[in-house]
C-alpha cells in the first residue's frame, strides 16, 4: 500500500514538471510568443500582457502580427505592448491597423475596435512620427467616437508638425463638434506653436458656446506661441478688428470684455506695441458714460491694463496708475497696486503712503485703505518704513480720531454706535500694519544685499518670503537663480507667485540667468507634473507653466 502510494505522487510530481517544462521560462519573450498563436483570446491576451511587462524589444516582431487579430481587446493588448517595447519601426504598422469605417455602436465589438483606434492613437502621439499626421488627421475628422478624435488631435499635437495646423483651426472652430473637443484642438495648436494657429486662437480667445468659455485654453496657446501671437491681439485691443467688433455686436458681447481679455493676454507676452495702448486704458471710460461716473465695465479695463503693464514691467506706466489709486473700489485699487509693486518703481511710495489715510471711514473691513497697507510693504522703503514705525506708535487713536471726525451722530445713541464702529475700522489697521510690519522690517535689513535678501526666503514668515522674491527679481542679479528656483515650490501662493516673476524677469534679463534657469528646468517640471491636480496649486500652476515655456522659449528664440 505504501508502494503504491509513493508510485502514485512520484508520477504526478513528475507530470507537473513535465507540465512547467513544456511551458518555459516566464522571463523569456519566446515562452509568451508561443502563446501568440493560441485559439483563446484570453490566453493571447495574457501572453500579450506578460510581453508588455517584460518590455523586450525582441518581441516586436512576434507582436506586429496581433494588430491584425479580428478582436479588438487583443489589438488594445498589442498596441499596449508596442509601445512598452519602445521601437518606433511599427509605426506603418500601427497606422495600417486602424480601422476608419468604425461607427460609434454600443456592442463589444463596436467599442471595443474604438477603443483599439484610440489605443493606436496615444501610441502614435508616444512616437511622434510624422508619418503618422495625415492618419491622425482623417482619423480627427471621420471618426464618430469624440474619445477617439481627442486621442487623434493630441497625437497631432504631440508630433508638433506645422503641416497639421490647418485641419487643427477647422476643428477647433466648428461648432458641430463637442466643446471639449474644440478645447483639445486649441490646445493642440499651442503645443504646435506655430504662428498659422494665430487668427483661430485669436477667434477663440473670445467665443463661447453652450456656456463654455475658450479662453484658458486659447491664451494659453498664445502664450506657447509667443511674440507672434501678439500682432492680431493687438488689433483687437485697439478695437480694430472689425470682424470681432461685429461679431461681439451681433453675440451681446460687450466690447470692453474683448478688450480686457485682449489686455491680459498682451500682459502676459509682454508685446511692446500694446503699451500706449494700454497706458491710455489706465483712465478708460466706456463711450456713453460721464467721466465722474465710472461704472464696473469701465474699471474692468482700467484694471486689466495696468495689471498688464505690471507684468511688462513698464516704468512709464508707474505714474499714471499711481494717480488712480484713490478710486475708492477696493479690487481695482488692489489691482491697480498689484501692478505698481511689479514695476516696482519706488517713486510711487509717497502715493501709496497717502492711499493708505484715503478711503471710506463707513467701511468697517477698510479693505481699500488695508490695500494701500500692503503695496507700501511691498515696495516701500526707507521712508515708507520711518512712516509705518510712526503708524504703530500712533495707532489705533489715530485712526478711531480720523473715523470719529468723519461718522455723523446726532445723539447719544448715535455716538455710541460711531464709537463702535471706528474702533472695528481702527482695529483693522492695526491687524494689517502688524501681520505687514516685518515685510518693510526686513527691507530695512537688506536694502539692496542679494546675499540677504536670498536668506529671507527661507523666512518662517510668508510675507519676508515674498517681499524676498520680488526685490531680488528688482536687483536682477543672475546669482540669485539657484536659491529662486528653489522658492517656486514655496507653500505659499503669495510667495510663490513672487518667485515665479522673479524668475521671469531675470531669465528674460541676460545669457548668464537663462543658463542658470534652464538647468532648473527639469525640477520644475517635475514640480508641475507631481502638482497636477492639487487644488491649491491649481491657479498658481499656471503661471509656474507659463514660466517653464517661457524659459524654454528663450531658450529656442530668444524672445
Amino acid at each position: 500500500m505504501r508502494t503504491a502510494t509513493r508510485t502514485a505522487a512520484t508520477c504526478l510530481i513528475a507530470a507537473l514538471i513535465s507540465v512547467a517544462c513544456s511551458s518555459g521560462d516566464p522571463s523569456q519573450p519566446e515562452t509568451w510568443i508561443k502563446k501568440l498563436d493560441d485559439a483563446d483570446a484570453k490566453v493571447r491576451i495574457d501572453a500579450l500582457d506578460h510581453l508588455r511587462k517584460l518590455g523586450d524589444k525582441k518581441a516586436t516582431a512576434g507582436v506586429v502580427p496581433m494588430l491584425k487579430d479580428g478582436r479588438g481587446d487583443v489589438k488594445i493588448a498589442a498596441v499596449k505592448a508596442l509601445v512598452a517595447f519602445g521601437d518606433a519601426s511599427v509605426v506603418p504598422q500601427l497606422i495600417d491597423a486602424i480601422d476608419f469605417s468604425v461607427g460609434t455602436g454600443a456592442d463589444k465589438a463596436s467599442k471595443d475596435a474604438n477603443s483599439a483606434n484610440k489605443e493606436i492613437a496615444e501610441a502614435l502621439e508616444h512616437f511622434k512620427d510624422k508619418s503618422a499626421i495625415q492618419p491622425m488627421i482623417k482619423l480627427a475628422n471621420t471618426s464618430r467616437d469624440d474619445f477617439v478624435r481627442v486621442a487623434a488631435i493630441n497625437a497631432l499635437g504631440g508630433i508638433r508638425d506645422p503641416s497639421a495646423v490647418d485641419a487643427l483651426n477647422k476643428l477647433a472652430m466648428d461648432d458641430t463638434l463637442e466643446t471639449y473637443v474644440n478645447k483639445k484642438a486649441v490646445q493642440a495648436l499651442g503645443e504646435i506653436g506655430d504662428p498659422a494657429a494665430v487668427p483661430a486662437i485669436a477667434k477663440m480667445l473670445f467665443h463661447e458656446r453652450k456656456g463654455v468659455s475658450f479662453y484658458k485654453e486659447s491664451s494659453y496657446a498664445a502664450y506657447q506661441i509667443g511674440p507672434p501671437a501678439a500682432g492680431p491681439i493687438v488689433q483687437i485691443l485697439e478695437g480694430k478688428n472689425e470682424e470681432l467688433n461685429k461679431w461681439a455686436q451681433d453675440h451681446d458681447v460687450y466690447r470692453e470684455a474683448l478688450l480686457a481679455k485682449a489686455a491680459q493676454v498682451l500682459g502676459d507676452l509682454r508685446d511692446k506695441a500694446a503699451i500706449p495702448t494700454l497706458i491710455k486704458y489706465v483712465n478708460y471710460t466706456r463711450p456713453g458714460v460721464a467721466a465722474d461716473d465710472i461704472d464696473q465695465l469701465s474699471l474692468l479695463v482700467r484694471m486689466q491694463a495696468a495689471e498688464a503693464l505690471g507684468r511688462m514691467r513698464v516704468p512709464e506706466a508707474s505714474a499714471v496708475i499711481a494717480k488712480n489709486l484713490k478710486v475708492p473700489e477696493s479690487n481695482t485699487r488692489e489691482a491697480y497696486i498689484r501692478a505698481l509693486v511689479a514695476i516696482g518703481n519706488k517713486d510711487v511710495v509717497p502715493q501709496l503712503i497717502a492711499c493708505t489715510q484715503d478711503g471710506d471711514v463707513m467701511d468697517i473691513s477698510a479693505s481699500a485703505r488695508s490695500a494701500c497697507y500692503v503695496g507700501l510693504a511691498q515696495l516701500g522703503e526707507d521712508k515708507a518704513w520711518a512712516q509705518w514705525q510712526k503708524w504703530e506708535k500712533d495707532e489705533p487713536a489715530a485712526s478711531e480720531k480720523y473715523c470719529l471726525k468723519n461718522v455723523e451722530a446726532h445723539d447719544d445713541e448715535g455716538k455710541k454706535l460711531a464709537a463702535e464702529h471706528c474702533k472695528k475700522q481702527s482695529d483693522k489697521i492695526v491687524k494689517v500694519l502688524k501681520d505687514n510690519h516685518n515685510r518693510l522690517a526686513a527691507y530695512d535689513e537688506c536694502k539692496t544685499d542679494v546675499g540677504c535678501w536670498a536668506k529671507k526666503l527661507k523666512d518662517k514668515d510668508a510675507t519676508v518670503r515674498e517681499r524676498a522674491a520680488f526685490e531680488l527679481g528688482r536687483i536682477n542679479q543672475a546669482s540669485a537663480l539657484p536659491s529662486l528656483m528653489e522658492a517656486l515650490r514655496d507653500d505659499d501662493l503669495n510667495a510663490r507667485y513672487a518667485a515665479i516673476m522673479a524668475v521671469d524677469w531675470v531669465a528674460s534679463s541676460g545669457k548668464e540667468g537663462l543658463e542658470l534657469a534652464k538647468k532648473g528646468l527639469p525640477a520644475l517640471e517635475k514640480q508641475i507634473e507631481d502638482e497636477s491636480g492639487k487644488v491649491q496649486y491649481a491657479k498658481i500652476n499656471e503661471d509656474l507653466k507659463r514660466l517653464s515655456v517661457k524659459i524654454h522659449r528663450l531658450d529656442r528664440t530668444g524672445a
